[in-house]
């Protein structure tokens, strides 16, 4: 491990120390915990479902700890970190254009609707201009409908339904456009879902504490080794989240960044060129050419 790597990312270093630390204990208290029986403090008791709660708090807590882990060493991996730099570099070359990222957003949007549509449509031999106008509004009519073939219709549908999700390309959080539809998130707000969630996993637990008395079996090797094998699944389910986690962050998460630099570089571009300048709705703005199979059109 390098000390400079650990100075600048100290913090998901000691989250994954933390984690390990977590599952070790959680599994030795409850291969512990096993060789304890409940009994009632006063009333008759849900002791199964009690003993049932344990059992399933402590799997998912080891399995969480350990995908969480999985997160970590992915974007603690040179394959994030190295991909994670060239996409800082290339953000910084938007930095002159950031005011036309909205509208780029929606040139996008326009442009994939459109070939998505064309693929489709030409897929079962329709033609677009018969059913879409160049703002890709629907224009069919209800006789023209009625004349095709299921499949014509079934995949006529989806084209008017299809719905088109632009890449943000400058951050993991939603557009400016997005954001305008939701609530900010404060501080407050933040600390009280915390709080809320918080208090509901200690109040269950705290229940069974009080509900239930703890009492000490004798030594059962049975027991012993049917609470090892459980953690032990638990373990091994675990690690192969880990894997997948780690997998996502330095495989799926490191194309994405690939593919947003590719996009980057298409939008600066095109701003270079005098374009997104306005919205694509707006009649006087310049629309870019769409590549639709290899073929220039225009929207």
């Amino acid at each position: 491990m390098d000390f400079e790597d650990f100075k600048s990312n100290y913090t998901r270093y000691i989250k994954t120390f933390a984690m390990d630390i977590i599952v070790v204990v959680v599994a030795l208290a409850y291969i512990l915990y096993q060789m304890v029986h409940l009994e009632p403090n006063e009333v008759n008791p849900l002791v199964l479902l009690a003993e049932a709660f344990m059992g399933i708090l402590c799997g998912v807590v080891i399995k969480q700890a350990l995908g969480e882990n999985g997160f970590s060493k992915g974007y603690n991996s040179v394959f994030w970190t190295d991909e994670e730099r060239k996409y800082n570099s290339a953000c910084d070359t938007a930095n002159p254009y950031m005011e036309r990222v909205d509208n780029f957003y929606l040139f996008e949007e326009v442009e994939k609707k459109k070939n998505y549509r064309l693929q489709n449509l030409q897929a079962v031999r329709l033609k677009y201009d018969n059913w879409f106008d160049k703002d890709g509004n629907y224009i069919g009519t209800k006789e023209m409908y009625d004349k095709l073939d299921f499949r014509q219709k079934l995949r006529l549908k989806k084209c008017i339904k299809v719905k088109i999700y632009v890449l943000n390309l400058f951050s993991q959080y939603a557009t400016s456009i997005e954001q305008d539809t939701k609530k900010e998130i404060t501080d407050r707000i933040q600390r009280g879902k915390n709080i809320t969630k918080n208090t509901l996993s200690a109040t269950i637990v705290a229940v069974i504490g009080v509900y239930f008395i703890p009492m000490l079996n004798e030594w059962s090797w049975a027991s012993f080794f049917s609470s090892t094998m459980q953690v032990a699944l638990w373990v091994l389910f675990g690690i192969l989240q880990l894997y997948t986690n780690y997998n996502f962050v330095v495989q799926d998460k490191v194309a994405l960044l690939r593919k947003k630099k590719e996009i980057i570089k298409k939008f600066t571009t095109g701003c270079e060129k005098g374009l997104y300048l306005k919205s694509p709705y707006d009649k006087e703005s310049v629309l870019p050419p769409i590549v639709v199979e290899n073929e220039i059109q225009l929207v």
